[in-house]
Parts: structure tokens; sequence; C-alpha cells
């Protein structure tokens, strides 16, 4: 059985998580943190969540996890069969991690943890989020998921990577990134509507309530 390491308050864990679900491959979660010490980067070497621990040892970053989840339970499949269109889709992944959810990640400290605004940040980042918005608008399909009628990862890691990007940017710049996006607002709730989605999203719910009555 596949092993799980790390928590439901992150959202790239909860991106190998709707994975797993959705393919019906039997998993445990271990509760873990992001962790320096030595014992946790033997398993995730840079020590970041989430890792897996499979019969042949352990995978770290959220793209290798689900690649390889592809290739181990092809069905169902979520990457097109066509090599342009898979190549898309990847496409799609990268400009939301890159240009949506890592540069909204520069405000994460400030907004959701109370610490202190980085004027640079606020300068920084938006030229960045623009760019990416820019760039998805003109490769979604939105019909019903970003690459067409059927889900792909692209659906999955926005799905857990637009929600927090857009509470940054409607704090910060007034400004609604999903709404921005003709489709994207359809998509994320086609996958939220999947009983998949809803049990991950449950469990996050109920993590982020513990993580918030921790750090009160």
């Amino acid at each position: 059985m596949i092993k799980l390491y790390g928590f439901s308050v992150s959202n790239y864990y909860n991106m190998a998580k709707l994975t797993l679900e959705e393919k019906g491959i039997a998993y445990q979660e271990i509760s873990t943190t992001p962790s320096q010490e030595n014992d946790y980067k033997a398993k995730s070497p840079m020590g970041k969540v989430p890792c897996i621990e499979t019969d042949k040892g352990f995978i770290s970053e959220t793209a290798a996890i689900v690649d390889f989840l592809e290739d181990l339970q092809p069905s169902p499949r979520f990457y097109p069969a066509d090599p342009f269109a898979r190549a898309k889709t990847r496409e799609i992944m990268r400009i939301t991690e890159l240009y949506i959810e890592l540069a909204a990640r520069r405000h994460f400290p400030h907004v959701f943890f109370g610490g202190p605004k980085s004027e640079a940040a606020v300068e920084e980042v938006k030229p960045v989020m623009e760019r990416g918005v820019e760039a998805l608008k003109q490769l979604v399909s939105g019909k019903p998921f970003l690459c067409g009628a059927d889900m792909t990862y692209a659906d999955i890691y926005a799905y857990y990577s637009f929600p927090y990007a857009n509470m940054v940017t409607q704090k910060l710049y007034n400004w609604d990134i999903v709404a921005a996006v003709p489709g994207l607002a359809a998509a994320l709730a086609a996958v939220g509507s999947r009983a998949t989605a809803k049990k991950v999203d449950a469990d996050q719910q109920v993590a982020m309530a513990a993580f918030a009555a921790q750090n009160k």
C-alpha cells in the first residue's frame, strides 16, 4: 500500500491525495509537516510535502508523484492519450504552478498568517500573475474542464492552486483571478462536484480548523 506523507492543509498534498482517490489506489496517510531533519529528508530530499512511499522507495515533488501514479494506474486517465494534447495539459499545469500558485505564495505569510506585508512583493507579484492569467486565457477550454471534455491534471492543479491564490489577489489587488479566466470557475466547480473532491475537501476543512486553532 502506498503511504502518503503530508497534511491536508497543503494544496500540493491534496493534489496527490485527489489523484489517489480518483484512481482508486489504496493508500495510508502519514501526518507530516515539512522538515529539514535528516530522517525526513531521507524520504523527501528537499524536506517538502507531499511525498509517497512505495514498495521500491520514496518519491517527492507533486509532479513526479502524479506522473508515477498515472503510470501505476493508467485508468482513469488524467493525461490525454494524444502527445500534443498531453503537452498542452502540462503547459497549463506549469503556468498554473509557476505564475499563479508560486507567485501568490510570496504573500501567504501576510495574508494567511498575519505577517508583515512586503511592499516589494506587492509590486513584483502582480505583473507575474497578470502574465499567467493572460496565458491561461489563451489556453483553457472550460468545456467543461480546462482541456475539454475530460478532467486532467491541469484541473487538479488549478483546483488546489487558484482558491488560495485568489484570496491573495482579492485581498491585495481587489482582483478576482478566477473570474478573469473564462471557463475557469466552471471547471473548478466541475472538479469540486465530484465525490472524491468532496472527501478531500472535507478533510482539508478539518485540518484547516485544527491548524488555525493551533496558531491562535
